[in-house]
């Protein structure tokens, strides 16, 4: 045979080699179900992972976890009523499973692609379908268990179902071309067989209010996805119960949202979209009202403890100003809402050592009132406010023991600020509490680099003007810095956008919440909230250097850019 024939012949012989080859390596590594069309349809809420296992993994190394669970913050989350109802589930599934759902558990049923969708939050009911080797699997626990399950059969597909009477809690298992299903109703997992075996009835991916969320999110789902059904989740009494943000009004203002985390070095990105039940009418407005907290967002401080940009009006506008620099209070005082107390006394009126308090004046005021603040209010609606930045940070006083807060309110107008009446309207406001004159009250001008006007008194308060912003503040270096600050590039316009620096407060929030809870008396059976609860969590999490969201509303959603930044 010549040379040229064995070489054409050796050439056939390599590529039918090859073809078959080829094809058995496209059986072998035949394209993975998208895991939400192997989900019935029903599901309230969904979460996805690239790699469960390995997320599972870090998380068990961590030293995030090792700290959270001998932290307080841990301690009072275990003895919650929330924690107490999800350790009954587990015991219940434990029951019928004939095994506790505990690490070991877990470890051994976490693939790489894996879901779990949510069909009844009060009772729990889920579907969990991961994708991993039916070889390793064999080896775990609750498949060397399933002789003591009853056998079913679902689209020529084997699982394994068992019951526990006394609780009436299902857990059913298969598997089945390379995944694991698994969940507490029968009817979840034979239509998730069925589904994998090419049934043709409805999943999760069909729903619609599930494929609108999702076409709203990223093109590329992130390390982890939650997708949210929020018109029917919000409704229910168990999220009424335990969403620790109390804002159900608002969030029953939203058909769905997806959430995409992904993981970068020391950076955690969140993506988030939720979708309003109604759209936007007025557009112009939004852009304005968007293009406002652009501008207004390059002026907020690289070294901030915290700072919020939003939209705003004239009476959102006033009460920031009141509550943080003009009469400070975190809210209604509760004896607002008490009726006073009567004092029983031997009829003597004040004592001999009492020689400041005077007898023969009413007391000064030392809140301000409606009336008192209709001056300020006429300056703010005449201004028509638009955006509003609050810069905030703890700072030492001058003995270098106590704390305080920093704050800085600039209000970005329609038009320009009426200065002077801004100026004489905030004296109408302070003087009955602070003076019996003018004494304290008087403004003077700061001629220092981003000059400023300040009072004369003991309360420090400065306010600036430059065109249609106004400044107000209780720290002359603060408002300093922001008045000399370069304007940096305009940003894409943003709705909203607010950041913490951890880093930066952490150990002064250690310091305050130590010397509120001193005159607290210890107990062993309940933390104190602030100095043992919080600040658990805090340090249990220290190496979060900080966390920043910026909001970008449409016509028809609202995106949110989450980031955490990892202190290296």
């Amino acid at each position: 045979m010549s040379s040229y024939r064995r070489f054409a012949l050796l050439l056939a012989v390599l590529a039918a080699c090859g073809m078959a080859t080829w094809g058995i390596f496209q059986t072998t590594l035949a394209p993975p179900h998208p895991l939400d069309q192997l989900m019935p349809q029903g599901a309230l809420l969904y979460i996805e992972a690239k790699d469960f296992a390995g997320l599972l993994k870090d998380w068990n190394n961590s030293q995030e976890q090792a700290a959270w669970l001998k932290s307080d913050d841990y301690r009072v989350f275990s003895n919650s009523r929330l924690f107490l109802r999800l350790t009954k589930a587990s015991d219940e599934f434990a029951a019928a499973a004939g095994l506790h759902p505990n690490g070991k558990f877990l470890a051994e049923a976490a693939g790489t692609q894996s879901a779990i969708a949510i069909y009844d939050i009060g009772n729990l009911e889920f579907l969990y379908v991961s994708r991993l080797s039916s070889g390793d699997f064999t080896q775990s626990s609750l498949w060397q268990q399933r002789n003591k399950f009853q056998s079913r059969a679902a689209a020529g597909k084997p699982f394994f179902v068992r019951k526990d009477e006394e609780s009436g809690r299902v857990v059913a298992f298969a598997v089945a071309d390379n995944y694991l299903v698994l969940g507490t109703r029968e009817d979840l997992v034979a239509g998730s067989l069925e589904l994998l075996a090419g049934a043709q009835q409805r999943n999760l991916q069909q729903e619609g209010w599930y494929a609108q969320a999702v076409s709203a999110a990223a093109s590329t789902p992130g390390d982890l996805r939650m997708v949210l059904h929020l018109e029917k989740i919000a409704v229910t009494p168990h999220f009424r119960t335990y969403w620790i943000q109390q804002n159900i009004t608002e969030m029953q203002g939203y058909a769905g949202g997806v959430c995409d985390l992904f993981r970068e070095g020391p950076v955690y990105r969140e993506e988030r979209v939720l979708s309003p039940k109604t759209s936007v009418e007025d557009e112009a407005l939004l852009t304005r009202s968007a293009q406002a907290v652009s501008n207004l967002m390059t002026l907020a401080p690289k070294d901030y403890g915290f700072y919020q940009v939003v939209a705003t009006d004239a009476k959102r506008s006033l009460a920031t100003v009141e509550q943080k620099l003009i009469a400070p209070h975190f809210g209604v005082a509760a004896a607002e809402r008490l009726a006073p107390r009567v004092q029983l006394t031997g009829g003597e009126s004040g004592s001999a050592s009492d020689l400041e308090t005077r007898i023969d004046l009413a007391p000064a005021s030392r809140t301000s009132s409606e009336n008192s603040l209709a001056g300020l209010q006429k300056q703010f609606d005449a201004a028509s406010p638009q955006a509003m930045l609050v810069v905030q940070a703890t700072r030492k006083g001058r003995d270098g023991v106590l704390l305080g807060t920093s704050s800085v309110v600039v209000i970005a107008a329609t038009t320009d600020w009426d200065f002077p009446a801004v100026q004489r309207a905030v004296q109408d406001v302070l003087a009955p509490g602070l003076t019996a004159s003018a004494l304290g009250v008087r403004w003077h001008d700061v001629k220092e680099p981003g000059g400023y006007s300040e009072l004369d008194g003991l309360l420090p308060l400065q306010i600036a003007r430059r065109g249609k912003l106004i400044f107000f503040a209780n720290d002359a270096a603060a408002l300093s810095a922001i008045l000399q600050a370069k304007s940096l590039a305009p940003v894409q316009p943003v709705s909203y956008a607010a950041g913490f620096n951890h880093n930066r407060e952490r150990q002064d929030f250690y310091d305050l919440t130590a010397l509120v809870g001193r005159n607290i008396e210890a107990s062993s059976e309940q933390p104190d909230f602030f100095s043992r609860n919080l600040t658990s969590l805090s340090r249990t999490f220290a190496g979060v250097g900080s966390e920043e969201i910026v909001e970008r509303r449409g016509r028809d959603r609202i995106q949110q850019t989450v980031t955490y930044r990892w202190t290296p």
